[in-house]
């Protein structure tokens, strides 16, 4: 097979992963963009509502920490399929539910099923990328997060109506459930991903099925030699189970720091992601100028990870990560003093902020895949993810704790800070390596500044 068709056949891997990321995305954004009408729906208090959306978060870390160990022991195309039509299925019933008790179930259970295609969707992306632009590729997957929260802002704008108007209503507001029906044509997706997505040869030379894993990898301009030398290096530790590689000594203090990272991430992602359009609205702006300043971070997050994929890999993911943290923490230093700044100002600096904190956790995802065995990618990634997404419920937690938005957004600062630190931690138990690279001698004859895996 030639060059090109090689070629735009991991982009055909690329695009299912990337549509994957961006369906976690939408589902990000969705549910705030819906609240109002969804409050006037049914009577509902903001309390009850907050409780759904924590239970989601809940949902989606148990997927995060089911599916990975799943995809590593049935296959990555399996659970991202099934993963994939659960998560369709249930926002179908979402946009159906004609009660509040069933909307809640089918959303914390759609959750679920979103936890589960994210681990698997990164590891094949990062599985089928070229040699030396591995993040790249992954960077490009991970800017679906970024660009379905923008499209959820862009369509929630279109379709849901304002506040007032939604409170003036009657009969209620059901504009709601086109924002869920959107979100479960996902579902027309899957018959593609059926016919065309491959199964990871790193999983099949696992399981000893060695001739299809030669023939995905030939179809696909991959080397695999190379993948079969990986897989065998690791066999021996991976023998008791995916979490126990994750867990054994050689890559124990690398899991907990990824954790620990992944964790501050989170706080980043949820906590700017829930609270900025009001904190902008008490600093004296309009309410569709708060809407902006959010869109500016998503717009910020994409193109933040597309050029840290890039630096990563020609530089390393520690001398990357280190700043982009510390970026963040400056960026949202600055729209603490948003009434200083005046619009452009917020605009500008939500602008890096997304660089530093969506962008930041999205490149996470790549660093950790490259730097444990392919056979374990999933389950790395659910483990520190699932951990990681007490964050997510801690992040809006945080901002409503200070009276004032300067004292919220000064105190996102701290996760900020607090990540650069753990990186620079896990860079000093790596010693000579970048943090992308995985502790294992087979690594020490590869270059330094690539995102081997």
């Amino acid at each position: 097979m030639n060059k090109s068709r090689s070629q735009q056949s991991g982009l055909m891997v690329l695009a299912i992963c990337f549509i994957t990321i961006l369906a976690d995305g939408f589902d990000l954004i969705i549910f705030g963009a819906t609240l109002p009408s969804l409050m006037q729906q049914w009577g509902l208090s903001k309390a009850a509502l907050a409780n759904v959306h924590s239970m989601t978060l809940a949902g989606l870390m148990v997927g995060f920490l089911v599916a990975g160990p799943l995809a590593d022991r049935y296959g990555r195309r399996i659970v991202l399929i099934a993963g994939g039509s659960w998560f369709s299925v249930l926002c179908t019933l979402c946009a159906l539910a004609p009660n509040f008790t069933t909307f809640g179930v089918a959303r914390v259970l759609a959750g679920l099923g979103l936890g589960a295609v994210v681990p698997s969707a990164v590891a094949l992306a990062n599985e089928f990328a070229p040699p030396g632009r591995r993040q790249l590729f992954n960077g490009i997957t991970l800017t679906g997060y970024a660009v379905g929260g923008i499209l959820t802002t862009v369509v929630a704008l279109a379709i849901i109506p304002g506040a007032e108007a939604i409170k003036a209503s009657n009969p209620p507001d059901e504009s709601w459930r086109v924002m869920y029906g959107l979100a479960a044509t996902f579902l027309l997706v899957i018959p593609f991903m059926w016919r065309r997505l491959p199964e990871s040869p790193s999983f099949l030379i696992a399981r000893g099925r060695d001739i299809e894993a030669a023939a995905i990898a030939h179809r696909f301009g991959m080397d695999f030699d190379r993948i079969v030398a990986e897989q065998r290096a690791h066999e021996e530790t991976d023998a008791g189970g995916s979490y126990r590689l994750l867990l054994s000594r050689k890559y124990l203090v690398a899991t907990v720091i990824f954790t620990l990272i992944m964790f501050c991430t989170q706080v980043l992602s949820y906590g700017p992601n829930t609270w900025l359009p009001s904190m902008t609205k008490e600093m004296g702006f309009g309410g569709m100028q708060g809407i902006l300043a959010l869109m500016m971070l998503q717009i910020g997050a994409a193109v933040g990870t597309i050029i840290g994929a890039i630096l990563i890999d020609r530089g390393g993911a520690t001398q990357t990560i280190v700043p982009y943290f510390l970026l963040g923490a400056a960026a949202l230093g600055a729209l603490a003093y948003g009434t200083e700044l005046g619009v452009v100002g917020i605009f500008i600096a939500a602008f890096f902020a997304g660089v530093g904190t969506i962008g930041t956790s999205t490149l996470m995802y790549g660093v950790i895949a490259a730097h444990y065995p392919a056979s374990s990618r999933s389950s790395a990634i659910g483990f520190t993810l699932g951990i990681g997404r007490l964050g997510a419920i801690l992040g809006p937690q945080l901002g409503a704790i200070f009276a004032t938005p300067r004292g919220g957004l000064i105190a996102f600062m701290v996760p900020s800070i607090a990540g650069a630190a753990l990186v620079g931690v896990l860079a000093l138990v790596q010693r000579d390596r970048t943090i992308d690279t995985p502790p294992t001698e087979a690594t020490d004859a590869a270059p330094r500044t690539s995102a081997t895996a």
